[in-house]
């Protein structure tokens, strides 16, 4: 019993330890146009420099003008579905008052009476402990 319990301490020790020491990632951005640290030139370096900022503001301006395109093409999509639930539920009412004459008028729900307790109908509860046999 006891190597079974050293071995599931040394078993979760190790998990645990290799679940802490994972290190996670950090996506840091797209290194499309990584400036090499070996280049000595400085201004090859700036030149670098200058075109990646230019390429983050294009892809930034290309971001921004889709996301204003999938917004437009969401609100388009819900206008178009209330339009087609008030097109249905007219259409519905018509099938009903062809079918049911007219429209049923729900009650109102009535409160029920209260339940008297009939001692007579009551069950007596089972004792539902175990006896023992000796």
């Amino acid at each position: 019993m006891k190597i079974l319990y050293k071995t599931l301490f040394i078993c979760s020790t190790f998990f645990i330890l290799t679940v802490l020491t994972a290190g996670m990632k950090e996506k840091k951005g797209d290194n499309f146009l990584r400036i090499n640290d070996n280049i000595q030139n400085e201004e090859l370096r700036a030149e670098l420099k200058g075109l990646s900022e230019e390429f983050n503001v294009e892809k930034s301006r290309i971001q921004n003008y889709y996301n204003q395109e999938i917004a437009l093409i969401k609100e388009s999509r819900r206008n178009e579905m209330k339009t087609i639930k008030k097109d249905f539920s007219s259409r519905r009412e018509v099938l009903m008052k062809k079918y049911l004459g007219k429209l049923r008028n729900k009650s109102k729900m009535v409160a029920p009476e209260v339940f008297k307790n009939d001692s007579r109908k009551m069950k007596k509860p089972k004792n539902k402990n175990k006896i023992r046999k000796q």
